[in-house]
């Protein structure tokens, strides 16, 4: 996947009539424990740039997922090839990330708490210096709990087989989510990056989506370092649109 195209767990509101609530795996570095519904599209997409320390940027779109409603509560998700633009030490360099594939199915409701398992696969698409080489299976546990109208919490947990480095990357994040209004909302999330002989990278996220309509959704984020060898700082803006 390109840097910092992780996804986010966030609360929305019902929508007006009868369309269902409009939920997106983006903004974040989490992902929601909703799927889309049978007979649905959804596409997410959007841009980030990422100061990963006083001489390194990157920019990275158009982050575009998309999630079609299966069978049930089972979901198809394609990831788009994401473009990334690096400067680092005055140089510029640019490429293509890898695609990823893959299916997520509802577990259920159980007191309260929503929960939903992935399974996706990278596919080594990318351009040479960004691809994984390998097919990478990846997974994913997303749960969910409204505690209020207002109020809500979330956690992902996702592991990523690294084949090339024989290494196992594990992606922990939590979030809190807080609704603003009938159309506007936020959160702040905890996201991490832990692997075998690599040092741990702690992030602190904070964003906002807005309801444009039943079917669109706009939102914004940033986030900072909580560790030495987390990225500076990223800002990134996305849209969602059901069909």
């Amino acid at each position: 996947m390109a840097f910092a195209a992780a996804l986010l767990l966030t609360a929305a509101r019902a929508a007006p009539g009868d369309e269902p609530a409009l939920v997106a795996d983006r903004p974040g570095f989490g992902e929601s424990a909703n799927t889309v519904l049978k007979g649905r599209a959804q596409a997410e997409a959007g841009a980030a740039w990422t100061r990963i320390d006083s001489r390194t940027s990157t920019t990275d779109l158009p982050q575009l997922l998309i999630r079609v409603g299966l069978l049930g509560p089972v979901e198809l998700r394609v990831l788009a090839p994401d473009y990334v633009r690096t400067r680092s030490y005055g140089r510029t360099e640019t490429g293509w990330a890898d695609m990823a594939v893959g299916l997520k199915v509802h577990l259920g409701s159980f007191g309260g708490s929503d929960l939903t398992l992935r399974a996706t696969a990278d596919v080594p698409t990318g351009s040479s210096d960004l691809t994984a080489h390998l097919v990478d299976p990846e997974a994913a546990v997303a749960w969910s709990r409204s505690l209020s109208e207002r109020w809500s919490l979330g956690a992902t947990v996702g592991a990523r087989r690294l084949r090339f480095d024989h290494r196992t990357l594990t992606s922990p994040s939590f979030s809190v989510g807080r609704s603003l209004g009938e159309h506007l909302a936020t959160f702040v999330e905890y996201g991490a990056s832990l692997g075998e002989g690599l040092r741990p990278m702690h992030r602190l996220d904070h964003g906002y989506t807005w309801l444009v309509n039943a079917r669109t959704q706009l939102d914004a984020s940033l986030g900072v370092a909580l560790s030495s060898a987390a990225p500076d700082f990223f800002v990134g803006v996305g849209w969602c649109r059901r069909f």
